[in-house]
């Protein structure tokens, strides 16, 4: 977390630094980010950042929960108005998470950036510090769903869909080019499949009605 000098500067300072460190890490994650870069475009001596923060890694990840907190409160807004079916609830909410990639953009290429994170050090932090936030959020997903038509426990079931859900965005990810592909090519690219998916596992899963 950044020291009292940061917090203690004024909010338009704050944002500066905030908003060219997005970026940084954003088109070029966290092993090339350039800290000279990000004090050139805020005007700032590297004494001073390093003053804020201890380590291109402490901003990194206040950056990195900066953003994802941001995300999970714009996300919160929209769960009141997912199906109570299971499998179009799953849909719902990727198209509620993709939605948000393209509103936001740069943040949403952040988030991306950190999934496909190459330095082992960094990804075996950033496993540690969001994977349960992730398994929070999914099971979540499953209060109020209707269960009528399922075949067999919820609980295990859901437990299936996060499996293999986690292994399909992997992929995804992994397949992304950050530079190339727009948000909106990625979304009806990623729903065309992830539709696909859903559908096989559903007839799996529920009863004929």
């Amino acid at each position: 977390m950044p020291n009292n000098q940061f917090t203690n500067l004024d909010v338009e300072k704050q944002n500066k630094v905030i908003e060219t460190a997005i970026v940084e890490f954003a088109q070029n994650g966290y092993s090339n980010a350039s800290t000279n870069r990000i004090v050139k475009e805020c005007d700032i001596s590297k004494g001073s950042l390093f003053k804020y923060f201890e380590s291109k890694e402490e901003l990194y990840f206040f950056i990195m929960d900066t953003v994802a907190d941001e995300m999970m409160r714009d996300m919160e807004r929209g769960l009141g108005e997912l199906s109570a079916e299971l499998f179009q609830r799953l849909i719902d909410y990727s198209t509620l998470e993709i939605s948000w990639y393209i509103r936001n953009p740069m943040k949403g290429r952040l988030l991306i950036g950190m999934a496909q994170e190459k330095d082992a050090e960094i990804r075996s932090k950033i496993d540690e510090r969001y994977g349960g936030k992730g398994e929070n959020v999914y099971y979540g997903l499953l209060e109020g769903i209707s269960e009528g038509t399922l075949k067999g426990n919820k609980e295990r079931i859901a437990d299936i869909l996060k499996w293999v859900l986690q292994g399909f965005n992997k992929e995804f990810l992994d397949t992304v080019d950050r530079e190339k592909e727009s948000f909106e090519q990625l979304k009806e690219h990623y729903f065309q499949k992830l539709t696909e998916y859903i559908t096989i596992l559903k007839q799996g899963f529920t009863k004929e009605v």
